[in-house]
């Protein structure tokens, strides 16, 4: 991965990007739409009936111990930047939970499974959550899709994220990427949609990259135009987590 901070392969022919930037916009306004809901709608407090809670005998009550919950695995993430500096760059070491979750896209789409990865750069207080879906609508030109959501601080050195060119699929962590075939944008500040092609051969080869390859690459293009790359391992929990997905959806 040393000194190898560079662009993917082109991406498709953008003829669709117009139509990926909208279907993602409206993943954007569902999920505000949704949380705006949630919250008028949650009850302030719930009084109980009068005289019902005087007399009740509490020392009889029946304490349960709490659940004991299991802490999730984490893999491995590295993030690597350019630095002047330094013709090696910098890296900086992170981790990723792999789950799987039953979603909905907001669109009117029957809810659906899908892979998701929570990704934890504590030393550049980055974080990034990245989700795979089974694309269900008709309209959108793409098999499956890849959300990214990144959260960073206030004063993140290099400003913010400006680009993503896509996904890359590899081997091991010091190991050169394949691209995923596919088109990506940027919806707003801090989301980015990558759709996956939907032409069946490049389909079948982005396939059998998720499934065999063990790590993920996302470059990533800082708004001071440095480059960097999150390497992220997928190891059991995510090979068990694409499985699941790939059984429920027949692929």
């Amino acid at each position: 991965m040393r000194g190898s901070l560079r662009s993917p392969d082109r991406a498709l022919q953008p003829q669709h990007r117009c139509t990926l930037a909208r279907w993602a916009a409206a993943i954007v306004l569902g999920l505000a739409g949704l949380a705006a809901l949630s919250g008028a709608s949650h009850p302030q407090s719930i009084e109980p009936p009068a005289g019902t809670d005087d007399n009740i005998d509490r020392s009889k009550s029946v304490v349960r111990p709490a659940p004991v919950t299991t802490p999730p695995v984490t893999q491995r993430v590295a993030l690597y930047e350019e630095d002047p500096t330094d013709s090696w760059g910098k890296r900086f070491a992170g981790t990723v939970v792999w789950r799987t979750e039953t979603v909905s896209s907001g669109l009117g789409q029957q809810p659906d499974i899908a892979v998701i990865a929570d990704v934890e750069i504590p030393e550049r207080r980055m974080s990034m959550t990245w989700t795979l879906r089974r694309n269900l609508d008709p309209i959108l030109p793409a098999s499956h899709t890849v959300e990214f959501w990144f959260k960073l601080p206030v004063d993140f050195p290099d400003g913010g994220i400006a680009n993503l060119p896509g996904v890359l699929m590899k081997q091991a962590e010091q190991s050169r990427g394949t691209r995923l075939a596919g088109l990506a944008v940027k919806v707003t500040t801090g989301f980015f949609l990558v759709g996956l092609s939907n032409v069946e051969s490049e389909r079948q080869r982005n396939l059998q990259l998720l499934k065999e390859r063990s790590w993920f690459d996302v470059p990533l293009v800082y708004t001071n135009q440095r480059r960097a790359i999150i390497a992220v391992e997928k190891g059991a929990p995510g090979e068990r987590a694409f499985n699941e997905a790939f059984a429920a959806w027949g692929e």
